[in-house]
């Protein structure tokens, strides 16, 4: 089973449909055998060149390896890992790719000339998180219900992109999500795949919201979140998390993808829930400054070896 909800099919045609690109399922295997198997989702753009979907945390990875010696599983990924990277040469990058975290080697990318950048997110084990929780983070939700806030699975598409535009006013970013969109996305993953959150305050106002994909069994991802500016302080995000990671225990969920921990202050909301920090690679083609500043350090290097 691929844990990855962006394999699904609904995803990728939305990808397809509403970013105007070529999605390309690859499966790769070894020339003799069936030691291994990696699985992709690679897209085009108009020029044939490959990109990250906008809203795409990653491009979805799947390895299987017939083995379990640890020996083996390094070396049949580094295989699989380096036919990825010649094929990802062979087309051409039309910016950074952002990969999944089950690529965690990265020297296959270097080695074919393409410079990696470690991004960060925080994974959470579904099961027994309660002992991994900071009480802080209890706390909030546990405030949010005081003022008479509540949490549901919802269909209003409306009103979550209504509290989705909250953090887009604040920090000056877009979705690029309307509810349009949404349902069209709902449509195409089916409630076993795609789900929204929606909390509202005791006058039944729609004060936050977060928009997830999963796979019953695998990961769950945390794909948008917004609030309302005057909700904030009111510990909505936490209410709204806590509902989630029950609604993916009961779909048996192993692991919450909180999805992205780069910024100082998003880092520090979502290390609160004791997730593991995963970093995963953003590569992108080498540029002429930077293959000509190699070469220099590389022509110092050897020429202080020489003088010694």
């Amino acid at each position: 089973m691929k844990v990855d909800p962006l394999f699904h099919p609904g995803w990728i045609r939305f990808n397809e449909q509403h970013w105007s690109l070529e999605a390309e399922s690859v499966t790769l295997t070894p020339e003799k055998g069936d030691g291994w198997r990696l699985e992709t989702v690679l897209y085009r753009n108009r020029k044939g060149r490959l990109v990250t979907p906008p809203r795409n945390p990653h491009l979805p990875i799947d390895f299987h390896c017939s083995s379990d010696r640890p020996a083996s599983v390094n070396r049949r990924k580094r295989m699989a890992l380096t036919r990825l990277a010649e094929r990802l040469r062979e087309i051409g990058l039309g910016g950074s790719l952002s990969l999944s975290s089950v690529a965690n080697d990265i020297r296959p990318f270097e080695w074919a000339q393409m410079a990696a950048r470690p991004r960060f997110t925080y994974h959470l084990d579904i099961d027994g998180r309660a002992g991994r929780i900071d009480p802080s983070a209890r706390k909030k939700a546990q405030k949010c219900h005081r003022l008479g806030y509540r949490c549901d699975v919802t269909e209003d598409y409306a009103a979550v992109a209504d509290c989705l535009a909250g953090p887009e006013a604040r920090k000056g970013f877009d979705y690029r999500l309307e509810a349009a969109e949404l349902e069209t996305l709902a449509a195409l993953m089916g409630p076993e795949h795609f789900v929204c959150f929606l909390a509202r305050n005791e006058l039944g106002e729609p004060m936050g919201a977060r928009v997830c994909l999963f796979t019953p069994g695998g990961h769950a991802l945390a794909w948008s979140a917004g609030m309302k500016t005057e909700a904030m302080k009111d510990g909505v995000n936490n209410l709204v998390a806590e509902m989630a990671l029950s609604h993916f225990e009961e779909h048996g969920c192993t692991v919450f993808d909180f999805i992205g921990a780069n910024i100082p202050p998003v880092a520090e909301m979502k290390e609160a829930w004791g997730g593991r920090l995963v970093c995963h690679y953003s590569i992108s083609q080498r540029g002429f400054r930077q293959l000509a500043r190699e070469a220099y350090v590389t022509a110092r290097t050897l020429l202080k070896r020489e003088s010694k």
